[in-house]
């Protein structure tokens, strides 16, 4: 009886590590994706936050089944992507301008300087994305079994670049952060980090 259970867990063992070794592709399909709102059922993969690769960024968006029809379930379900995406969107430009800052940007001052810059960047990133994030679009809407309407929202590389280079000009403009600058070497540094961005 011990030797059955010893040999069992063995097995099971050896078995867990080898389901380790697997491909990513291969782990992404060992999980099916469910509809959140019908656990039971199947869902695509851009559900379950698996994004198409032909596609820069997406979010989903998500509206209850409803009275009031489709056409109101998919405005809620639509603006519920976009408020995600824009998120998503300004959390990368701030990374991205954060890493071109860190690498660029040397300044003399004190080590608060970058702090600042960084904190003015994040206010102006936020008032151009909530304001201007364009040509996002519907790219893809799926009814799940219990009536509800997921969509996916995204935007292509030319419409991400574009959205991109509207924050960067944005904030090229913006006096507050080149005020944080106290010598032109710096700010010669920094022009060079947006410039770099742009390029990416």
């Amino acid at each position: 009886m011990k030797k059955n259970i010893v040999a069992t867990a063995l097995a099971l063992m050896l078995s867990a590590c080898s389901s380790n070794n697997q491909t990513v592709e291969q782990s992404q399909n060992f999980a099916a994706c469910t509809f959140p709102d019908s656990p039971q059922d199947n869902a695509p993969g851009w559900i379950c936050d698996v994004m198409p690769s032909d596609i820069a960024t997406a979010a989903t968006g998500y509206a209850k089944k409803s009275a009031a029809g489709m056409s109101v379930m998919r405005r809620i379900a639509a603006s519920e992507a976009r408020v995600a995406l824009a998120s998503q969107f300004e959390t990368d430009v701030n990374n991205m301008f954060k890493q071109a800052v860190e690498s660029t940007v040397q300044t003399d001052a004190t080590v608060g300087t970058t702090e600042s810059v960084m904190e003015v960047f994040e206010n102006v990133t936020k008032t151009v994305v909530s304001r201007t994030l364009t040509n996002s679009k519907v790219l893809v809407s799926q009814t799940s079994p219990s009536g509800g309407l997921y969509v996916l929202v995204g935007m292509d590389d030319a419409a991400y670049k574009a959205n991109m280079n509207s924050v960067i000009d944005a904030v090229t403009e913006d006096s507050a952060l080149w005020n944080q600058f106290n010598n032109e070497k710096a700010a010669e540094d920094l022009a060079n980090a947006l410039e770099s961005l742009k390029q990416l």
